[in-house]
């Protein structure tokens, strides 16, 4: 009997087979996860028994062994403070200049729009030695805020370009009828504009938030052991003549990326309601 296409029976085999690619491809996705968690929850005999051991059972020492730590609250609390302060700083700076580049046509905006994003795409290594030895000069080296002014300079250019679309598809209207009612391009800016545009405040510190949790390199040159943060202290579990601590490394590694995770769980949320709300009803 022949399938007619349009028919009840041909759309559920092609539902079927679309939930049988994304099965798949979450599949995909989540081997390299679900694979270090199965090594944190491994003791070092069962990290290294050959033939691989897919059936154990599972241990929590490793995650008891980095909570125990003395230097991960300290590296947990440093990353939090960088993390949140390169995002607000982002944040502060990127949003009013992403409100110019959008409304305001002064000379020269599209050249220095376009550096902007050369500064994104330059490879971070290219800077981190000029960045030290301003950071020395300045007394800064080794210090949170010569991390946070690092990331902030990547970070930057990734709130503006994000920013800068979403003020331009605010219709400027609206900006017109609030001056018109006695407000200043300030009041309109903050009361308005702002909250509209608040799907792109959640895109943007996304993005930051993971570029300032998860980088290792900057950290790495500009932090000592009273500052470093969780990437740079995940580098202790690779030392010493026992080798990788692979069940410190992994169990570390996702208490690393857990809160980022979280964020972003609870962001989704913002980001759909920001969506709706944002939108322009004639």
């Amino acid at each position: 009997m022949a399938v007619v296409v349009g028919s009840p029976r041909m759309r559920k085999l092609e539902t079927a087979l679309i939930y049988v690619a994304l099965t798949v491809l979450v599949m995909v996705f989540l081997f390299p996860v679900l694979w270090v968690l199965g090594l944190s929850l491994k003791t070092r005999l069962q990290v290294f028994a050959s033939p691989p051991l897919y059936l154990w059972w599972p241990t929590i020492e490793n995650y008891v062994d980095v909570l125990t730590r003395s230097d991960f609250p300290r590296a947990f609390i440093n990353t939090l403070i960088v993390s949140t302060s390169a995002v607000l700083l982002s944040l502060c700076v990127g949003a009013p200049a992403a409100y110019a580049f959008a409304r305001f046509p002064f000379k020269g905006r599209s050249f220095l729009f376009f550096a902007l994003l050369v500064m994104r795409m330059l490879p971070p290594i290219a800077v981190l030695v000029p960045m030290y030895v301003i950071f020395s000069k300045l007394g800064l080296a080794t210090t949170r805020l010569s991390v946070v002014l690092a990331y902030t300079t990547f970070s930057l250019p990734l709130v503006v370009w994000i920013m800068r679309g979403y003020f331009e598809d605010l219709p400027v209207e609206l900006e017109e009828s609030a001056w018109i009612d006695g407000a200043t391009r300030f009041t309109a800016f903050t009361h308005i504009i702002l909250p509209m545009a608040r799907p792109g405040f959640v895109a943007a510190s996304i993005l930051c938030l993971q570029l300032a949790w998860n980088d290792f390199m900057f950290a790495a040159v500009l932090t000592n052991n009273d500052t470093q943060t969780l990437p740079v202290m995940m580098a202790s579990f690779n030392a010493g003549d026992s080798g990788m601590d692979w069940g410190g490394l992994t169990a570390s590694g996702m208490l690393v990326t857990l809160p980022v995770v979280i964020f972003s769980f609870f962001a989704q949320g913002h980001l759909v309601a920001g969506l709706s709300s944002g939108a322009v009803k004639g």
